[in-house]
């Protein structure tokens, strides 16, 4: 189905290597010849019964995997201009999108030196954190775009795990938990998966993100804890958690004194420095739910875990 809808606009179609394949069967990534220029091509079709054995998928998680393309899709017809003025994302040559199936074929971004990384130094998270910062700073005027809420993880989009979650403190104040995040009155659109695998480095460590199926209303230090435990075990958080997280937040501030004032900027980092325990809570909460022996849970997420429930107690 692919090659017949890529024919309907490219007359001249080259595969360059074998394709890799999305999440649990939902489709494939190609790297193709189009017309004489070098691609990728995302194309998505998200069946009814995921090939994952942890995983029976409800409706509901059928619905919102769906969406996710459609996000992801709106996202790169909409906004990637005039964003990459700000940060650098791949370029949308074309889009389809038809019943359950999307296709956009992207400008391929190794040619001109961006690869992911499987070791990253203090130098790439410095990188990555910078262009958080920038793209968060870039989205806190702006309405929303994405999901309602953005990111996997959160309460209302996880009922099914929330249900299987065993008993405990953080399943008690779950809803607590969420409805501070979600009233926090300083908002941008996050990334919403913006793990290390998601990001690509030139040789200069100039970065590009991609993959914005999560896109849409948050807190930018959901984006930064979700980074964080994709590059640190527990040994790797207690050492840097605190010194990146403050670089975060001076590159926050230094974006955002383009379009805000000092107090205004003075009250986002504020806000969101005092939310850091309770973003982890959240995603602790889901990963009990999801994976309750998830290599991610370690003691510096049981920590913050800890102080977020002490605030939702008062």
């Amino acid at each position: 189905m692919l090659y017949e809808i890529l024919s309907e606009t490219f007359k001249d179609i080259v595969d360059k290597e074998s394709s890799s394949q999305l999440w649990s069967g939902c489709g494939s990534v190609n790297r193709m010849h189009l017309d004489g220029v070098d691609v990728v091509v995302k194309f998505a079709q998200v069946p009814t019964q995921l090939t994952h054995r942890n995983i029976i998928q409800s409706d509901f998680a059928l619905a919102r995997k769906l969406k996710s393309y459609q996000v992801e899709l709106a996202f790169y017809q909409q906004q990637t201009v005039q964003l990459n003025e700000v940060c650098k994302v791949p370029k949308l040559i074309h889009a389809i999108q038809r019943d359950h199936t999307t296709c956009l074929v992207l400008a391929d971004f190794a040619p001109e030196g961006f690869n992911p990384k499987s070791e990253l130094s203090i130098a790439h998270h410095h990188q990555v954190l910078n262009w958080l910062a920038k793209f968060h700073s870039y989205f806190v005027l702006r309405a929303d775009i994405g999901w309602q809420e953005g990111g996997y993880w959160h309460l209302a989009t996880r009922p099914d795990e929330l249900q299987r979650m065993a008993h405990g403190e953080l399943k008690t104040h779950a809803k607590c938990i969420a409805e501070l995040i979600r009233d926090c009155p300083y908002r941008t659109q996050i990334h919403g998966d913006a793990k290390a695998a998601n990001f690509a480095f030139s040789p200069e460590l100039e970065v590009l993100g991609y993959d914005f199926q999560w896109l849409g209303s948050g807190l930018g230090i959901q984006d930064v804890m979700l980074y964080f435990t994709s590059v640190f075990d527990n040994d790797g958080l207690q050492t840097n958690a605190d010194n990146l997280l403050e670089y975060y937040f001076s590159m926050l501030s230094d974006n955002l004194s383009a379009t805000c004032s000092t107090q205004r900027t003075q009250d986002i980092v504020t806000s969101w420095r005092e939310l850091w325990p309770v973003v982890w809570a959240d995603f602790h909460r889901f990963l009990l739910g999801w994976k309750p022996d998830h290599f991610k849970i370690n003691n510096y997420m049981r920590e913050q875990s800890h102080n977020a429930l002490k605030l939702v107690r008062g």
